[in-house]
């Protein structure tokens, strides 16, 4: 009885419930080369995946052998890098060092000249030092003379000095005479003064003012009494002869003469002025004829200017 559309469900659902019918059905209807067909996919399938398999190491492998290619080519850029960089440096080492060898030769050449002009002048230093060996010999030889005339001279310097020595004690001695009868002198002349009134301290004194205002200095007696006795010792009038030009005062004392004595007291009559007038006195003028051995200098340490001749005192204040 022939099968129909009608009655393929039924057969479908009959072989749902038979396996064993759909192989014995499947023999049937397919060929053998289609039977094989599920293994040869099969088989198929395996190649397929070992090629795949194959095709993924491949791809690692290229991978990697990329990474590494492209590693040892950065690595070969940086290398070249530094290659062009040591070239470069090389390059301007090699101009600094052509430009120092030019300079070196420059010096070289320079230093050939030096040394060229260097022994010129070892020449010309020959030849001088040759002829100072021969001054040499010369001065030795005139020193040898100056010593000689050195010696004389020391031999005559020691006579010199002795004879010096008997100077200045038969000096000493002059002095001292001197010193004596200077003495007696004054004090004859003291003596005599004072017995006959010859030239009085006041009459030479009112003749030195005279002098002094015709020389341009107003003088001005100046009296006051020292109760207290600071100038003398005891209370008495104090003289003083007073010059003030310009704002500055000047005080002159005139004396026939001047012992070492004396100044004291004159530099204590010139204190009681300033205290009694509140001036400062700027100069300290002693006008005197004659004094003693030692005034001078006593004079000139307490501030007094030492005049022979009133004409003699500068006319600045």
């Amino acid at each position: 009885m022939p099968i129909t559309v009608k009655d393929l469900p039924t057969l479908l659902a009959l072989l749902e419930k038979h396996p064993e019918w759909r192989e014995a059905l499947r023999a049937v209807l397919l060929s053998e080369e289609l039977l094989k067909m599920p293994e040869e996919i099969r088989r198929l399938e395996q190649v397929v995946a070992g090629i795949l398999e194959a095709q993924r190491a491949g791809e690692e492998a290229v991978a990697a052998f990329r990474a590494e290619v492209e590693r040892r080519f950065a690595e070969l850029a940086e290398a070249v890098a530094r290659l062009l960089e040591t070239q470069n440096r090389l390059i301007e080492a090699q101009a600094r060092l052509e430009e120092r060898v030019g300079r070196l030769e420059e010096a070289l050449a320079r230093l050939v000249e030096a040394q060229a002009r260097l022994e010129e002048r070892v020449g010309r230093l020959e030849e001088a030092l040759a002829r100072l060996v021969e001054a040499q010999a010369r001065t030795e030889e005139r020193v040898a003379q100056l010593e000689e005339r050195v010696g004389r001279l020391e031999e005559a310097l020691a006579r010199l000095v002795e004879a010096q020595a008997r100077t200045e004690e038969r000096l000493n001695r002059l002095e001292g005479r001197m010193i004596q009868m200077e003495e007696r002198i004054m004090r004859r002349l003291n003596a005599f003064g004072a017995r006959w009134g010859l030239r009085s301290e006041r009459a030479w004194r009112e003749g030195m003012r005279a002098v002094l205002e015709m020389a341009g200095f107003e003088v001005e007696r100046w009296v006051a009494f020292d109760a207290q006795g600071d100038v003398f010792n005891y209370p008495s009038d104090v003289e003083l002869d007073v010059v003030v030009r310009n704002g500055r005062v000047l005080v002159v004392e005139l004396r026939t003469s001047v012992s070492r004595e004396a100044l004291p007291t004159l530099e204590r009559k010139v204190r009681f002025y300033e205290r009694q007038t509140g001036r400062k006195v700027n100069r300290r003028i002693l006008v005197t004829p004659w004094y003693e051995p030692g005034v001078e200098e006593m004079a000139r340490r307490m501030g007094w200017e030492l005049y022979g001749e009133p004409e003699e005192i500068s006319g600045e204040a």
